[in-house]
């Protein structure tokens, strides 16, 4: 089954979402993607698409299709058995002056490093205030309000930590918790996969390594500084996680709903005081941090937000 987002014409004319599932194969002809399906081709031209999930670990995919996809920079990501993003394919050269960037982030300064990922927590802290108060969750506002004006430089107390622990049992129950087996968590995840593939391959696009994060420092992680820059995005796609599944009777992740939860990426947040889909602001989005780490100028910094309805 070939699904599609919404369309969107930005400036690259990369505006669709494209999930698939049980085809059999796919291949590339001339500049398209050919979908073969046991009774059926469909045909996808490759210059449409923004992200591209294929949901089929039995899906042949030809080394020749897999190699445009990295020329042309599209975001694509594999899942695994149980149908949850695994992995993504990223290009190793997506910018002319990789090097250079390279060696400029191993040199970033340290202060301005802190002091970007205290605006993140803040940040993320105030999207899910934003997130409570727009579903109507309003017992837990007030202290976790007073969570954000106790957030310290660096976030060495953990208030972020905290403000999720209380958001999450605001927003989903007291009875939940962000690691069960539940639907809940299973689109919470889904959607943050999907994110954060997307984050890494636009921080890439810019010459830089998504290992070597600001905050986030494992050694096991490829994705470091994907997960630091991905934080204020996290309570937008809950918002839209819970308008997904606020009517369901389903306690897993049908085809149809997945397709709902990939496309949250064009729905549209607000981002320098206008209102953008959230796959376009990602790009401008890590532009504007690297940016700052670059010039240590705090103006060029800006952060996604739940746009006003």
């Amino acid at each position: 089954m070939l699904k599609t987002g919404i369309p969107f014409f930005d400036k690259k004319m990369a505006f669709r979402t494209i999930y698939i599932e049980k085809a059999v194969r796919l291949r590339l002809d001339l500049n398209n993607i050919v979908v073969n399906y046991e009774n059926d081709d469909y045909h996808i031209n490759i210059d449409e698409i923004n992200s591209l999930i294929i949901d089929d670990p039995r899906c042949n995919i030809s080394l020749r299709l897999l190699s445009a996809l990295c020329e042309k920079g599209i975001n694509v990501i594999f899942t695994d058995s149980s149908h949850m993003p695994i992995g993504s394919l990223q290009t190793l050269y997506n910018h002319t002056r990789a090097p250079k960037k390279i060696k400029l982030q191993m040199s970033w300064d340290k202060n301005s490093q802190i002091y970007l990922w205290t605006e993140i927590v803040k940040q993320k802290i105030e999207n899910q205030i934003d997130t409570l108060k727009k579903k109507g969750k309003l017992e837990k506002v007030d202290l976790i309000e007073k969570m954000k004006t106790e957030v310290t430089l660096g976030d060495l107390k953990n208030k972020e930590g905290l403000a999720s622990r209380v958001y999450f049992k605001e927003l989903f129950g007291v009875t939940f918790k962000r690691f069960d087996e539940n639907i809940i968590n299973y689109a919470m995840n889904y959607i943050y996969q999907i994110l954060r593939s997307k984050i890494a391959q636009e921080i890439v696009a810019c010459g830089y390594i998504p290992a070597i994060g600001i905050c986030h420092k494992s050694e096991f992680n490829l994705y470091n500084l994907a997960d630091d820059f991905i934080e204020p995005f996290r309570p937008i796609c809950d918002y839209y996680v819970c308008d997904i599944l606020e009517n369901t009777i389903e306690n897993y992740l049908t085809s149809e709903i997945k397709q709902k939860i990939v496309n949250i990426l064009n729905h549209n947040v607000c981002f320098k005081k206008a209102s953008y889909k959230i796959h376009i602001v990602i790009q401008f989005y890590v532009q504007s941090l690297f940016k700052y780490l670059e010039t240590g100028d705090i103006a060029h910094i800006e952060f996604p937000t739940l746009w006003n309805m």
